[in-house]
């Protein structure tokens, strides 16, 4: 067969699912997924994974791996949902997607998932970022198994700390997807036909501080202040953001104290980081380090965890040709593809740097304001992608055949 034999194949079993996709898009956006949040998340991933068992998939529910002694917040995150077309370890073609979102329960209900086909638009939280993405999966990866024509087996991956920089998540994903000929990442497409060729990495750091306690207007010689420990620390880790280089450092949570007419005992942050290259953020980390171990309030003292989460996406050889896969599977669905650079981190990333397999991102439905409440998805761009999602995974399991 070649590929419009496939296209009829694919075609015909994916076009009377169209509503069925919007159905289940609608149900997936009104739940909450907060990264924090863990029962939401896995309810959602027990619902993903129950209709990948109908469709004669076999699922698991994982427990967390190798969760370092100085995190232990993490073993209070939801789970990695999985599931395989085949009971084999070879995990042929990988599909990922995350499950969890940045909002925080209750968003669903404030503004819920709306649909306008005349004018191209569904809102609501997660839509785009990437509840579209895991919808697109589910059916591609169906589609394959009921057509019966794909040379090797299939893993889907939905993740439950992505947003967070999936530090349980890549240990799970670093087992499974191991030997992978190719990576389906259904991060949002850009909208305008673009899929992503490269993005940054990030890290994630988690700073505390402990202090003393002491009375602030009786005794206030005998505390020793976490809080502005903290603020020393913070306005020097700022020094190390450079936009002219794209690197970011951002402490985007803060917390501490006891009460105001307190020493404050403790306090701490957690700092988000972005960097082009892998040394760039190494050397992020190193510095970030220096400050930790710095003291500017007498009595305190700090400490820091986490560090590099997902390796930015590089251009690879194996990767070009990815693309080019991509590129005419698109021509054949109208989709006019093109390559963009990134300016955040994913999943996409961690799968090609760190575990060496051509990786595409940004194949998932088209949209964009991710992370806000603008956020959108163009719902004529759902079963597209769809599509190009399950012809570009069969045309790559053909090439990347690894006999």
């Amino acid at each position: 067969m070649n590929i419009e034999d496939y296209k009829k194949r694919i075609d015909a079993l994916l076009d009377p699912c169209e509503d069925e996709m919007f159905a289940l898009l609608e149900d997936f956006v009104n739940m909450d997924t907060f990264s924090f949040d863990a029962d939401d998340v896995n309810k959602l991933g027990q619902k993903i994974t129950n209709w990948l068992k109908d469709a004669h998939f076999y699922t698991s529910q994982l427990s967390k791996v190798g969760i370092p002694e100085n995190e232990t917040w993490l073993h209070g995150l939801g789970d990695v949902f999985m599931a395989k077309s085949h009971k084999t370890s070879e995990p042929g073609i990988g599909f990922i997607a995350h499950m969890d979102t940045v909002f925080p329960r209750g968003t669903a209900k404030a503004r819920p998932f709306y649909l306008d086909k005349v004018n191209d638009i569904a809102t609501g939280p997660g839509v785009a970022d990437m509840k579209a993405g895991i919808i697109a999966n589910m059916f591609a990866a169906r589609a394959l198994k009921q057509a019966n024509i794909m040379p090797c087996p299939m893993t889907l991956m939905f993740s439950p700390d992505e947003e967070l920089g999936s530090p349980t998540a890549s240990k799970q994903l670093a087992i499974h997807l191991k030997g992978a000929r190719a990576i389906m990442c259904a991060e949002p497409g850009g909208v305008g036909g673009f899929v992503t060729l490269s993005r940054k990495g990030s890290g994630h750091i988690h700073l505390q501080v402990q202090g003393v306690s002491a009375h602030a207007g009786r005794n206030y010689s005998d505390g020793s202040s976490a809080i502005i420990e903290l603020a020393h620390k913070t306005l020097m880790i700022n020094e190390l953001l450079d936009l002219s280089k794209s690197k970011t450092v951002n402490t985007g949570l803060i917390s501490g104290g006891t009460s105001a007419n307190s020493i404050s005992p403790w306090a701490e942050s957690r700092i988000h980081l972005t960097y082009q290259t892998l040394a760039e953020g190494k050397e992020l980390v190193r510095k970030i380090q220096e400050i930790t171990d710095q003291v500017f309030v007498k009595g305190t003292v700090s400490s820091m965890s986490g560090g590099l989460r997902l390796y930015p996406l590089e251009r690879t050889e194996n990767g070009d040709k990815l693309f080019d896969i991509a590129h005419e599977v698109a021509a054949r669905l109208g989709i006019e593809l093109k390559g963009q650079h990134y300016e955040s981190a994913a999943e996409s990333g961690f799968c090609s740097s760190d575990l060496g397999i051509p990786t595409l991102c940004c194949m998932g439905p088209e949209g964009d304001h991710i992370h806000t409440s603008k956020e959108f998805m163009l719902p004529s761009t759902l079963l597209q992608r769809t599509k190009f999602i399950a012809l570009t995974a069969l045309q790559s399991a053909m090439y990347f055949n690894k006999k």
